[in-house]
């Protein structure tokens, strides 16, 4: 049986440690007994070794039964205790393993809004302001809900997709990065284009950039990849490079366009850039149980306090949306206010396989502006799980690993 720290392995099972007043009581009656049958028989066979035989049987079977029991009581106790400090010992690995976190050491995001400065884009994000509009989409369709992002007449979704991720790939801080850096690049795409396409424009736009830093590409999609490299690269010298993007996706209407990028670093091996803020361990809730997906998500922190700022919300099917609601006080959101729940399916559109990124890449700005922590739950577009995350500023203490 698979055991987490959401379900607990019980601890051992343990006798009960046998009653010396009972075990000297049945030695008692067990001398009164043979008192009383020496008395009576003892009229028949006048013999000192019949009065010792008497009275030493008793004695020895009792002292015999005794140390058996006691034995035997030792030996479950010992394999109990041995059991509890193996439980112990894996809890706390488990725990440090759960409290692992990423350094969030740059952030870009790309959106319909109109204000160029990032950090104003984040600002609108948090006020729940709505751009998200009737208009047509990039197959001529009309009347569609969505967000897309300014294009010229006469671009295609190709030459979109190319001068955005020449933007992200410009905005990374290059100039920081150390000698012999190397990155590790997840592309995480929703769009009518095909992949391959997505990913040979992807690979143009960083050859044209001229940055030499070795480059390995990882084929993973959704939340899951940062706990996958939590669990497993955790200590490599490779900094994470994750970039979201929706541009023209297959199903348009309540959708948004958006590109993002997220440069993440280990808090074990990083030290050339100074983050922004920490990226937690994210919990994966199957429906039904996101409630218990948040509290595992607040344990991995852990809160001070239990305080978070903001609660965030992207990426969410109907259904989702509905069991968020009915979660949303359920802790550590508890005290987090209406007014300061943040829908970005509602404001902007379903950002589709971008949608995790974008508002973690949102939260962390915010998180950097405000210094408080930033909840997140957004869905997942290759299972149907929600994810529950936290974003919080940096902590002075060092990572800690088993």
């Amino acid at each position: 049986m698979s055991y987490s720290l959401k379900d607990l392995p019980k601890c051992y099972p343990r006798q009960v440690q046998p009653k010396i007043s009972r075990w000297l009581a049945v030695l008692v009656a067990m001398l009164v007994i043979s008192v009383i049958l020496m008395r009576i028989f003892g009229r028949y066979i006048d013999n000192s070794h019949f009065r010792m035989l008497a009275i030493g049987t008793p004695l020895v079977v009792w002292i015999v039964c005794f140390t058996i029991r006691m034995w035997a009581w030792s030996l479950q106790d010992s394999k109990a205790n041995g059991f509890d400090r193996r439980r112990e010992q894996w809890i706390l690995s488990e725990t440090r393993r759960a409290r692992r976190a990423l350094q969030v050491l740059n952030t870009t995001f790309i959106t319909a809004h109109q204000e160029d400065e990032q950090r104003s884009v984040a600002d609108d994000m948090l006020n729940n302001h709505s751009i998200i509009i009737s208009q047509s989409d990039w197959k001529g369709e009309k009347s569609r809900r969505l967000s897309l992002i300014t294009a010229e007449p006469e671009d295609t979704p190709g030459l979109v997709i190319s001068r955005l991720f020449s933007e992200l790939i410009a905005d990374l801080p290059v100039h920081q990065f150390p000698e012999n850096a190397s990155l590790v690049v997840i592309l995480d795409v929703s769009s009518s284009l095909p992949f391959p396409a997505v990913s040979n424009i992807w690979q143009e736009a960083w050859q044209e950039s001229g940055i030499t830093c070795a480059l390995e590409y990882t084929d993973s999609n959704g939340p899951g990849v940062v706990n996958h490299w939590l669990d497993h690269r955790i200590k490599d010298d490779a900094m994470l490079l994750i970039v979201g993007l929706q541009i023209d996706p297959v199903v348009s209407n309540n959708t948004a366009e958006a590109a993002v990028a997220l440069l993440l670093g280990n808090r074990l091996t990083q030290e050339a850039l100074e983050p922004l803020a920490l990226l937690h361990r994210p919990d994966a809730a199957p429906t039904g149980e996101l409630r218990q997906g948040m509290n595992m998500a607040a344990y991995n922190v852990p809160l001070k306090e239990n305080i978070v700022k903001n609660l965030w919300l992207a990426g969410l099917t109907g259904n989702q949306r509905a069991e968020v609601i009915a979660c949303q006080n359920a802790h550590p959101a508890q005290s987090v206010e209406d007014e300061a729940v943040i829908s970005l399916d509602t404001s902007m559109g379903h950002a589709g396989a971008a949608a995790p990124w974008l508002v973690i890449a949102a939260a962390t700005e915010i998180a950097r502006q405000t210094q408080l922590p930033q909840m997140i739950i957004c869905g997942d577009t290759t299972q149907n799980v929600l994810w529950s995350t936290l974003i919080t500023p940096i902590a002075s203490r060092q990572e800690m690993d088993p």
